[in-house]
């Protein structure tokens, strides 16, 4: 960050200071209708009333609001330039969704080396604009700064890459677009907000999947005509919106054991606290938050799944790791979609060369997260026993 921005004492305070730094930063002031406000103000104010935040984390939380602000200008900026890309159609997305830690990252690599689709690069997502030609991403200062990013965050934790690989090149969630009007599981998962959690979980996220319509637009412009391969497990909440938005999408759905799933989210998530809240970061407060908040996004997406069994895949994380690739030709059957062998052989490559983060590597149990097994399984009982898990 800026040496010379200086952070307001309350965060309440710092929201033309995050303006200014936005502007300056895209070189671009419009940041379109007011809607995103009331999220940012509600996130500020609980930035000032639920943490205490050293001054490195202050400045970690600026940085964090100020991504998804300047992002917004990117995209307005982007539209404004480009004002034919919203003429263009979406159509037929295939989107991965499922319970965190299921599976679904390896699955969007893979099916990403199929050049049938396009998918949302990490470092575009939080800065939208056309997608360049990729042999001019070296020399783009925002991709230069997600590496350097990656880069840095590998030193300060290695384990970090090994449990969620990210690459600045590569697809990743749609998360990272999303957060533009400031109503997304994000801030609340990262920061440990729980009175923004409990207006977020209030609120109608449709809007945010209209927005999220018009900057894959926006980013897919000079290849309109590939399918969007896309991934988000906080859709798992509002799969209805999704549908809304996006009524011909097709949607692989992915399973595993909650017992399993919980505390390798939590293990995740607390990294980000960690680099935010430093010793102040309670593993048994992430614990119980992800513990509530799964339970809910399963349900939601349960009912969505049952009024449109038409557009969902069930994939079983067990049998997708001990048998990956067939998994993979089981999607492509089920969808109607083509697998030649070049595509095949890219994949099982990949596999070959990522073998070492598979699942094993890494050890959690609920317990540290202020859980037991026993709990997990009654809350999720009925998901649980309904695909066997």
């Amino acid at each position: 960050m800026a040496r010379t921005i200086k952070i307001p004492a309350k965060f309440a305070d710092a929201e033309e200071v995050l303006h200014e730094a936005a502007a300056a930063q895209v070189g671009y002031d419009d940041f379109g209708e007011k809607d995103y406000l009331t999220g940012l103000r509600v996130l500020l104010k609980a930035i000032d009333t639920d943490l205490e935040l050293s001054e490195s984390g202050r400045e970690r939380m600026f940085a964090t609001v100020l991504r998804a602000l300047s992002g917004r200008l990117y995209s307005q900026k982007g539209w404004a330039e480009h004002p034919e890309c919203l003429r263009t159609e979406i159509r037929a997305p295939l989107v991965i969704v499922g319970l965190p830690r299921t599976g679904t990252t390896t699955l969007q690599k893979l099916m990403s080396l199929d050049p049938q689709f396009q998918g949302l690069e990490y470092w575009i997502a939080p800065n939208p604009m056309v997608r360049p030609p990729r042999q001019t991403w070296e020399s783009n200062p925002l991709y230069r700064a997600t590496v350097a990013a990656l880069e840095a965050a590998d030193r300060e934790d290695p384990m970090s890459r090994l449990i969620h690989d990210v690459v600045a090149g590569e697809p990743d969630e749609c998360l990272y677009m999303m957060l533009q009007r400031f109503v997304h599981n994000t801030f609340g998962a990262s920061m440990a907000t729980p009175s923004y959690d409990e207006w977020w979980m209030a609120q109608d996220e449709t809007p945010n999947y209209y927005r999220h319509r018009d900057n894959l637009k926006l980013i897919g412009f000079n290849d309109p005509n590939r399918r969007w391969l896309l991934r988000n497990i906080s859709h798992l909440l509002y799969l209805d919106s999704l549908l809304e938005v996006f009524p011909d999408a097709s949607i692989i759905f992915t399973h595993r054991d909650p017992v399993a799933v919980l505390p390798s989210v939590c293990s995740l998530i607390m990294i980000g606290r960690r680099a935010i809240l430093g010793p102040k970061a309670d593993p048994k407060q992430c614990g119980r938050r992800e513990f509530e908040l799964w339970k809910i996004g399963i349900d939601r997406a349960l009912k969505v799944r049952d009024r449109n069994p038409e557009r969902f895949l069930d994939v079983d994380f067990r049998e997708f790791v001990n048998d990956t690739m067939g998994g993979v030709r089981a999607i492509y059957r089920h969808f109607g979609l083509k697998l030649d062998e070049p595509t095949e052989r890219r994949m099982q490559s990949w596999l070959d060369a990522h073998a070492h983060t598979r699942p094993g590597f890494h050890k959690y149990t609920p317990e540290q997260y202020g859980l037991t097994a026993q709990e997990i399984r009654r809350k999720y009982a009925d998901y649980i026993e309904r695909y066997r898990l």
